[in-house]
């Protein structure tokens, strides 16, 4: 598909979805990955110390569900993530499933950048998370 196709199949208030169920699995391996041994991330009772519920899930794994929402929900390999910002609002907690909701809030036909606004969820309807992304169809 031509990419002015792709931009052309994206309208202003359309809504993506993402789901990422937050395991032990996945906290480690971005551990691993990222070298960030905060033990606010790794450690149980040092978590409990400071008021949370338990270990809170690393931010940028929200950005790691937003990824994944770019590269393969929005029904085009044409686009590419240009800029991205998170706010977050609650802790994330391993056993948490994530929604992403993603809507197109502008759309640039000159500088082929389409604009989001983002909402990530927990399943028990806490808003962990908003922000905005923009992405450019190649």
């Amino acid at each position: 598909m031509e990419s002015n196709d792709a931009l052309n199949h994206f309208t202003q208030g359309d809504k993506f979805n993402r789901y990422m169920n937050i395991t032990r699995e996945l906290m480690n391996q971005f551990s691993q990955l990222s070298g960030d041994l905060n033990p606010l991330h790794i450690d149980e009772n040092y978590a409990r110390g400071k008021g949370f519920a338990g270990k809170v899930v690393y931010g940028n794994v929200l950005g790691l569900l937003l990824s994944a929402l770019v590269g393969m929900n929005l029904g085009y390999e044409q686009v590419m993530l240009v800029s991205q910002r998170i706010d977050f609002k609650h802790p994330v907690y391993i056993g948490d499933t994530i929604q992403l909701c993603a809507t197109i809030s502008a759309k640039s036909e000159a500088v082929r950048i389409i604009e989001f606004g983002l909402e990530f969820s927990s399943e028990k309807g806490i808003k962990v998370a908003t922000g905005k992304c923009q992405v450019r169809c190649l």
